[in-house]
């Protein structure tokens, strides 16, 4: 559950590029009303063609915080006659926004209490000394919590012992450069591999389920996972042995040896597991039941209207009931732990939507959707194709969140004017958002691993566009099944 995406991950375009967007972003909007709008367009979706691309612009160049540009709605629309303040300000209370809250709220839990930390080191320290084997355990770590927990908090988190694990194979502390950027790259890949398992796994993830919801197509948790799974389980392999090339056919001596000690050092510190690791364990494990079998949930009484959201809320609010064991009336959680959950994507997600339903109720959608679904000799396998590809190659730069956010109001539009359902195109969408492996700057994680300085970018570059070919490839396998 991503706020890095929000928080952590920055654009390729630095300081001068958030000046540009400053100047640019208004001169367009500003520049197009000067134009008459295109035939079969109304005056006021063309109005709202300059607030989008005023908003896209904002978004890639980062020039304001992204959060704060999807409250551009809530100021504009009302001021150009498009929507009323309280049309506009609805989609900011858009239930997805809820779910995600209930969830921030569980994970914050979970490693205020260190809990996740603690599964982390149990799965790596299995692989011992081995070097593909530890690389296989930090990714399979890595992933595991990355599907709830934020990647970037997961990467964070497991980088540094990655890095001791590197540095142990020295004894002059100077990391073993194959092992070593196998290991940061290997954490960083599989948590944003991980962050598309789950709907909670990834705030882009989040934007597609609430432009399901409100196009009377929501995906239940489970099928959610379903659809899901599969491309993480094919894509962590590969992404294993694309890294783990240089480390193929070595032979373990002590100096490995070493690097499982180190895990195992980090696991001993965390001591035996505490009475608050326990009861966390205990009710995100209920919740994540529930969130797998609501739809069986549902059938029993008394039960009927249970939603994943509502779940969320439930497990979210039983944390700040239950004792935390260590006396005193302390609880699992408190009130200034959740309040440093990244609200700004409650805001992002209400500004995505609040966009999208003024491009809805303007035509402006309709228009779009009925000039692309015209183009001759374009299949909608083609049409998905170009979709991902054009997606994947744009988060390389861009915030994924600022992507999705942006493109997901054309897909829909497409979706419409061809009658087509809008989980078959938006959803490879949403995937391919989140796979962006080959520049420092596409993703936090991909950050926080290149500052190691055990990753060159030249090898980040070649295993990124491996990955990114692989992901591209099998989005669309899966939207042509």
């Amino acid at each position: 559950m991503s706020g890095e995406d929000i928080a952590g991950e920055q654009t390729g375009f630095g300081r001068i590029g958030r000046w540009v967007g400053l100047i640019l972003g208004p001169a367009l909007a500003i520049g197009l009303q000067f134009m008459a709008p295109p035939e079969g367009l109304s005056r006021e979706a063309w109005l709202v063609v300059s607030l989008a691309l005023l908003m896209v612009v904002f978004w890639v160049t980062e020039a304001i915080p992204i959060s704060a540009t999807a409250l551009l709605p809530l100021a504009a629309l009302p001021l150009l006659g498009v929507a009323s303040i309280k049309n506009a300000a609805s989609p900011y209370a858009n239930e997805i926004v809820f779910l995600f809250i209930g969830g921030f709220m569980l994970a914050a839990c979970v490693e205020r209490w260190r809990l996740h930390e603690r599964i982390a080191l149990s799965i790596v320290s299995v692989a011992g000394g081995r070097p593909a084997a530890l690389v296989a355990g930090f990714m399979l770590a890595s992933a595991l919590i990355s599907m709830w927990i934020s990647n970037t908090a997961t990467t964070l988190m497991l980088a540094p012992i990655a890095l001791g694990a590197a540095r142990a194979l020295s004894p002059d502390g100077k990391p073993d450069l194959a092992l070593g950027g196998a290991l940061m790259l290997g954490v960083a890949h599989a948590s944003t591999i991980g962050g598309i398992g789950t709907p909670v796994g990834t705030p882009t993830n989040g934007i597609a389920l609430s432009f399901f919801v409100e196009a009377g197509e929501p995906i239940a948790f489970l099928d959610w996972m379903a659809k899901a799974l599969p491309i993480m389980l094919v894509m962590l392999p590969i992404a294993w042995v694309l890294l783990c090339l240089p480390l193929f056919g070595r032979k373990s001596h002590a100096r490995f040896d070493a690097i499982g000690a180190v895990v195992n050092t980090a696991l001993a510190a965390l001591g035996p597991m505490a009475r608050p690791e326990l009861r966390v364990g205990l009710v995100f494990a209920l919740v994540a039941l529930a969130w797998m079998t609501r739809t069986l949930l549902v059938e029993l009484p008394g039960l009927g209207g249970l939603t994943d959201t509502g779940i969320a809320i439930i497990g979210a609010l039983v944390l700040f009931l239950v004792p935390s064991g260590r006396g005193g009336g302390e609880k699992l959680m408190d009130w200034p732990t959740a309040e440093r959950i990244p609200w700004g994507i409650a805001i992002l997600f209400g500004g995505g939507l609040s966009l999208a339903a003024a491009m809805e109720a303007t035509g402006l959608a309709r228009w779009i959707g009925d000039g692309i679904a015209g183009m001759d000799g374009l299949s909608a396998f083609g049409l998905v194709a170009i979709l991902v590809i054009t997606t994947i190659l744009v988060s390389e730069l861009a915030s994924n969140v600022a992507t999705l956010t942006s493109m997901l109001p054309v897909v829909a539009a497409v979706a419409t004017a061809t009658d087509t359902s809008l989980q078959a195109l938006a959803f490879p969408v949403a995937l391919a958002a989140s796979f962006a492996f080959m520049l420092p700057v596409a993703t936090a994680p991909n950050a926080i691993a290149y500052s190691s300085g055990l990753v060159s970018l030249k090898r980040m570059l070649a295993v990124g566009f491996g990955l990114n070919v692989a992901a591209a490839a099998l989005i669309m396998a899966m939207a042509a099944g």
